[in-house]
């Protein structure tokens, strides 16, 4: 039997005798491999991993994926009094939302692991001694809301200074085997936080989703706003940092948020029909297409605020090679807070034979500086970062001529926009008869021939092809052989004197 075979339409494996399906496979040998990986630290002699010192690295990883969306009026930091600050006096805070004390931290599904520690940001605060008022609000699950608890919830927020809310998406509502029709969090949330926020104004929401939520239906209703995904196990005590301002914000969005599902390019495709969907966007996915079409976002791609405030200058492109570049900026914390800032490198094609998005990101650099600090930073630029996937050459491919380096703090905040001009990758591919007049002038071989078709035109050696805007629309998407169409026997002879150049040139 061979070692793979194909029923319908699931690829099937062999292994130890067993007919298994594909995927299963893959994900058999990828545990396989990942065992061996450890096998060689679990064979130390009583070997025992340092779970603090695994559950810090989860706890800096929290810390850096928060990413702060609002903060009118300075609302965040908070005040947690004595515990971070002996002179100042606490602000009497009210957390409202289960996801406070009852975290959701992974994915759903297969993705379930058991955490070595898991600390809830109620759990952080008693360790710390930072005092709140705790009112769940709503249950974690897309049953109806409970008037109790929205009751109990409003009076607790109106006893405080701040409401920190808890809100976010249930594993009921995104999880591996279906998919989300709706960007919105459950509407028993949204009614809540509008009930809290008429009771107290100096509302923080505290987001808790795997991917992305609407906010621009509920967002007036807070001051601010942070988008803390899901943090895995030591995400009380990174949330707790940041919101008491241990530690300033510096994550950055990894996907746009739309103002409404429908602005996304894959509502024309989705959810297909009579069991197929087209991938119809192509590249433009994401910011890609949002930035192209100049579609308004909610927050775009690599947005994220910070407790300080950042300039960047001096952006400067250098070629490196013939189709490899470096950039340069220097950022600056113009601010008194610590903190951490993400300079995002994208580039823009200049005009490309294929459909290419407005720019795409090609590097990036986080840079901790200390208030008033400057540094200079330094991103490379491959050739990859330069080329497109090219269906006509089977392979990656870099178009000779200029392409703008874009230097800012998310896809639609750009500080300065610098040029550099690459040479391009050389690729052409055999030109035959059936190549059109455009192909055969943007090919070296090719341009050289046409000159020389000019060139005989001029001495009378071949018919002379007109010279006139209206012409040329209609030359450039021709196939060579067609020119008799428009130029009776002396087309045909000069697509004979093309072809036959072409195959001198090219040997």
């Amino acid at each position: 039997m061979p070692p793979s075979y194909t029923d319908d339409q699931i690829v099937y494996a062999v292994r130890d005798g067993l007919i298994i399906p594909a995927q299963l496979d893959r994900m058999a040998q990828g545990m396989i491999d990942l065992v061996n990986k450890t096998r060689a630290a679990m064979s130390i002699d009583n070997y025992r991993f340092d779970v603090d010192a695994h559950d810090e690295v989860a706890h800096q990883a929290a810390i850096e994926s928060i990413v702060m969306l609002k903060n009118d009026d300075a609302i965040l930091p908070l005040n947690a009094g004595p515990v971070a600050n002996p002179s100042a006096t606490p602000q009497k805070i009210a957390v409202i939302g289960e996801f406070a004390r009852t975290p959701r931290y992974q994915g759903g599904g297969s993705s379930h692991i058991t955490p070595t520690k898991m600390t809830s940001f109620l759990d952080t605060l008693a360790e710390r001694g930072i005092k709140a008022d705790f009112a769940p609000g709503f249950t974690l699950d897309l049953e109806p809301a409970d008037p109790a608890l929205e009751s109990e919830a409003v009076e607790t927020a109106k006893n405080a200074d701040v409401v920190l809310m808890f809100l976010g998406l249930p594993e009921d509502a995104e999880s591996e085997g279906f998919d989300r029709d709706t960007l919105d969090m459950p509407a028993k949330q949204i009614a809540l936080l509008e009930q809290v926020a008429a009771a107290n104004q100096n509302v923080v929401v505290v987001l808790s989703n795997g991917s992305v939520v609407s906010v621009a239906p509920w967002a007036k209703n807070a001051k601010g706003i942070l988008e803390s995904w899901l943090l895995g196990q030591s995400g009380g005590p990174a949330l707790a940092d940041v919101i008491f301002g241990q530690v300033s914000p510096s994550g950055k969005l990894a996907q746009s948020i739309p103002l409404d599902i429908s602005d996304d390019p894959s509502m024309l495709n989705w959810p297909g029909e009579e069991g197929h969907v087209d991938y119809g966007e192509g590249v433009f996915v994401g910011y890609r297409y949002y930035d192209t079409y100049g579609k308004a976002v909610d927050y775009p791609f690599g947005y994220g605020l910070s407790y300080a405030t950042f300039e960047i200058a001096d952006v400067a492109a250098a070629k490196t090679g013939a189709n490899t570049a470096t950039v340069t900026a220097t950022v600056t914390n113009t601010s008194d807070v610590d903190a951490a800032e993400t300079v995002q490198v994208y580039v823009a094609p200049g005009k490309a034979d294929v459909a290419r998005p407005k720019h795409e990101l090609k590097g990036f650099t986080k840079v901790f500086l200390k208030a008033g600090e400057s540094k200079t930073v330094t991103i490379d630029l491959d050739e990859r970062a330069f080329a497109y996937w090219s269906e006509k050459y089977n392979d990656w491919h870099v178009e000779a001529g200029e392409y703008a380096i874009e230097v800012g703090v998310s896809s639609r905040d750009i500080a300065d926009t610098v040029a550099v001009a690459l040479d391009g990758d050389g690729k052409t591919q055999p030109l035959t008869e059936w190549s059109t007049y455009g192909e055969w002038e943007a090919d070296p071989f090719g341009a050289k021939i046409v000159a020389a078709v000019a060139a005989a035109g001029e001495a009378g050696e071949l018919t002379k092809l007109p010279d006139n805007a209206m012409m040329r629309m209609f030359l450039n998407p021709m196939p060579i052989n067609s020119l008799p169409t428009l130029l009776g026997e002396g087309g045909k002879k000069i697509a004979q004197f093309m072809v036959d150049e072409y195959a001198k040139l090219a040997k």
